[in-house]
């Protein structure tokens, strides 16, 4: 068998009876949600004293601001965004969307809260001005970088694919490159009200190379929010139809804010029309969390993945006391049955036979109930990831089916739990029925990654499943669970014989 890295695969396990108030937390999380409202608190007070700001302007200073509007209409958005990720995070301390969300809020105001600063310093002649005047010429970069990353990370705060980690690389670039750019370019500062103030530490010997490159950074922003605005589009044609219901608000929204990120770089309407987008989705956030229970999915999500594998459990043993346990019983019954005949005939001869069959059976019978209480024990997705449960799965069947587990690439990539819980469990009922009806010696396991997909084949090397091969409890029970992903079950035939299950589960990687 190959080896593997651990993965982060889990099986949620049953909860115990407590309600959530008792379960006890880790110190960290309080910490978390007191930093959650302030956070909050801080973007809401801080967007209202730029629009107090703005409001008190006179008229010649208040024309060289972006527009008043579109100011306005993205602090309302910053605000609802913030709300959201404090309420998520009040919940889900750990929540990295929520983070992003707040993140995105409290850098946007406090990049205008720096132009508001430098120019009440400049209006004081205060020596402090200078530094104040540098700050507003890169402050502004990283609520545009967290936006990105939170489109691209929303609403689970994982990435859509390990394809999406180079878009993310991208916008992290650019965030990287604008922040040296703009902090180390000669000359005046970018914004214009505060003519004819310079940057203090502009270097003019790579000034030639700086204007390029500011222009180049300008012209690929609308790009990078266009691909990242792509991230919950994606996500939602993959979802399944209860997620989908949720994300498609996610995915309207996205798409526009992407759109008016390139309409706001050419006009002043398109800034208004960028602050609508920015109202746009916070309401879209608040509309698939009050209507369809958007960061209640996980969790729905685990409560059909337990429910799943109970239904399973069940099916599997029923089957296991029927096809192994009940033979064995019925077998002492009649043994023991045959025994108290011969006895009654007073043919002794018999009886010392029979009752040593009958303890081998017993003992055999009681092997196999240890082996149906270790099956419903912990399981090995409990304790382990993916590949090491597998092999951990797989191990008893060496001596008399032996079963040959190999990964492409070896390891395979992160996978998404439910993916690894189902590929688990369709892979060792595949095993299960080829050691048992096959009539085969051994079979072989294969699992590798396509693009985001995990494809999976189980194939034997006994008599093949016929012309005439009825689905049973477990051929369904695997094509449910594969359809429930989304994905596709085959099975069939081999070329050179034996009998092949293959399974296709999308979006499987992280």
């Amino acid at each position: 068998m190959t080896e593997a890295q651990p993965l982060a695969v889990a099986v949620p396990q049953p909860a115990d009876d407590r309600p959530p108030a008792a379960v006890q937390l880790p110190r960290a999380e309080p910490f978390l949600r007191v930093l959650a409202v302030i956070a909050l608190v801080a973007t809401v007070v801080g967007g209202g004293a730029l629009l107090t700001f703005e409001a008190t302007l006179p008229a010649e200073r208040s024309d060289q601001l972006n527009s008043n509007v579109a100011a306005s209409l993205l602090m309302v958005g910053m605000a609802g965004l913030a709300t959201a990720g404090a309420v998520l995070a009040r919940q889900q301390p750990r929540s990295v969307i929520a983070w992003l969300m707040l993140g995105t809020a409290l850098a946007w105001v406090c990049g205008n809260l720096a132009l508001v600063v430098a120019l009440t310093l400049v209006d004081r002649g205060s020596p402090l001005a200078t530094a104040a005047g540098w700050l507003t010429n890169w402050a502004w970069i990283p609520a545009q970088a967290l936006a990105m990353v939170m489109l691209l990370r929303f609403p689970t705060g994982r990435l859509p694919g390990p394809r999406w980690r180079h878009a993310e690389r991208l916008v992290l670039l650019w965030a990287t490159l604008a922040v040296l750019t703009t902090a180390l370019l000669a000359g005046p500062l970018g914004a214009e009200v505060l003519a004819p103030q310079t940057n203090p530490l502009g270097w003019q010997a790579i000034a030639p190379v700086a204007d390029g490159l500011l222009s180049a950074l300008f012209m690929v922003l609308p790009a990078l929010y266009l691909m990242s605005a792509a991230a919950p589009v994606v996500r939602w044609r993959r979802a399944g139809s209860r997620e989908r219901a949720a994300l498609r608000w996610i995915a309207v929204a996205a798409i526009v804010l992407g759109v008016t990120a390139v309409l706001a770089v050419l006009s002043e309407t398109g800034e208004v029309l960028q602050g609508v987008a920015g109202v746009l989705l916070p309401v879209a956030i608040g509309a698939a969390v009050l209507r369809e229970q958007l960061w209640d999915l996980d969790l729905r999500r685990r409560y059909d993945r337990l429910s799943l594998v109970r239904e399973q459990e069940r099916d599997r043993l029923r089957r296991e006391l029927h096809d192994s346990l009940g033979p064995v019983l019925g077998s002492i019954s009649m043994r023991a049955e045959a025994a108290r005949n011969h006895l009654a005939r007073g043919d002794t001869a018999r009886i010392d036979d029979l009752l040593d069959s009958i303890g081998a059976e017993t003992e055999s019978a009681l092997a196999e109930v240890r082996r149906l209480i270790d099956d419903l024990g912990p399981g090995a997705l409990h304790d382990h990831d993916l590949v090491p449960a597998l092999q951990v799965h797989l191990a008893p069947y060496a001596d008399s089916f032996p079963v040959t587990l190999v990964t492409r690439p070896d390891p395979l990539p992160p996978l998404e739990e439910k993916a690894a819980a189902t590929a688990y469990l369709v892979v060792s009922e595949a095993v299960r029925n080829a050691a048992r009806h096959s009539r085969g010696t051994r079979a072989e396991v294969t699992l590798q990654t396509r693009g985001d997909r995990l494809v999976g084949e189980v194939r034997d090397d006994g008599r093949g499943m016929g012309t005439a091969a009825p689905a049973g409890v477990g051929r369904t029970g695997m094509e449910r669970r594969i359809a429930e992903e989304g994905g596709r079950l085959r099975v069939e035939d081999g070329v050179q014989g034996g009998t092949v299950v293959a399974f296709e589960l999308p979006g499987a990687l992280r």
